[in-house]
């Protein structure tokens, strides 16, 4: 499992450092839990990418507009017997666009792709104002049904296990995969405590 601490730190420096996007590593667990950052409300977007930045479904490339008509010029070589010359940047005619005729992209470096959250902000104030790990490396936090049921009606379950707050998102790794409590209450499972947002 990646380590959460890292997406936590990278995620709650830029909200406080009021950064518009950022890109964090791809991972299954990152990949997860910023779904469900962006389900909860806390990112407004959410975009896989490389290095460089967020892919685009189509980006239009930059051209002059094509002339409306064409200009008559005294130094032009063209006469009244030449076939007129398509505008500029037009496709030629010989070109098709069918995906079996055009190249594929070579696959990318799986190191230089990246997950792009952008981030949302009310009044110029940030959504997520804390994001923290609550189970590390060093020291795994579990919690049962009864524990979560406990800190889903903001009790104290254990002493790593504070009662959860208004609009804060305790998010698990449960045998369903990573989900948010609420789920893991639906579904009547415990699980690893990951990281609250708040």
């Amino acid at each position: 499992m990646a380590p959460v601490h890292n997406l936590c730190s990278m995620v709650q420096n830029s909200f406080r450092w009021k950064l518009r996007q950022i890109a964090v590593p791809v991972s299954a667990t990152n990949r997860a839990i910023c779904r469900i950052l962006y389900d909860e409300g806390f990112i407004s977007a959410l975009e896989q990418g490389s290095s460089q930045g967020p892919h685009a479904a189509v980006r239009p490339l930059p051209h002059a507009p094509a002339p409306s008509a064409p200009r008559a010029s005294s130094t032009s070589s063209a006469t009244a017997g030449e076939p007129p010359r398509p505008p500029p940047f037009a496709k030629p005619a010989f070109i098709t666009t069918t995906s079996q005729q055009l190249p594929q992209p070579p696959s990318p470096n799986p190191a230089s792709q990246k997950l792009w959250l952008t981030l949302k902000y009310k009044d110029g104030e940030p959504v997520l104002r804390k994001m923290s790990a609550v189970s590390k490396p060093s020291r795994r936090v579990f919690a049962s049904l009864a524990e979560l049921r406990a800190v889903a009606a903001a009790r104290r379950a254990a002493p790593l296990l504070k009662g959860q707050e208004v609009g804060q998102v305790t998010i698990l790794d449960t045998p369903y995969g990573i989900i948010e409590l609420k789920e893991a209450l639906e579904k009547e499972v415990g699980g690893e405590v990951l990281c609250i947002a708040a």
